[in-house]
């Protein structure tokens, strides 16, 4: 690849990787809601309310924060590799 080719393809997968640090953070707060329902329903007998909180959070969503770090840092050495090449 020649040194245009590997800046666009790096800073592409900055700004993926940054746009995935944002959702990585919802899941984050989306985890710590689905924690605190099921401490919730130990703690109440009450019937199931049902809904979003009713499925376990899937592999992408327990990741998201590692993807979204493993893009940055690939894209930002993909820029570092472009920037020293002639």
């Amino acid at each position: 690849m020649d040194r245009d080719t590997l800046l666009a393809v790096g800073f592409s997968l900055v700004v993926a990787g940054l746009a995935l640090r944002g959702f990585a953070s919802e899941a984050r707060r989306r985890l710590a809601r689905y924690r605190q329902h099921l401490l919730d329903e130990r703690k109440t007998e009450g019937v199931g309310r049902g809904g979003e909180m009713e499925r376990p959070p899937g592999w992408f969503t327990r990741n998201a924060g590692r993807i979204a770090n493993v893009v940055l840092a690939a894209g930002a050495l993909l820029v570092v590799i472009a920037l020293f090449r002639r």
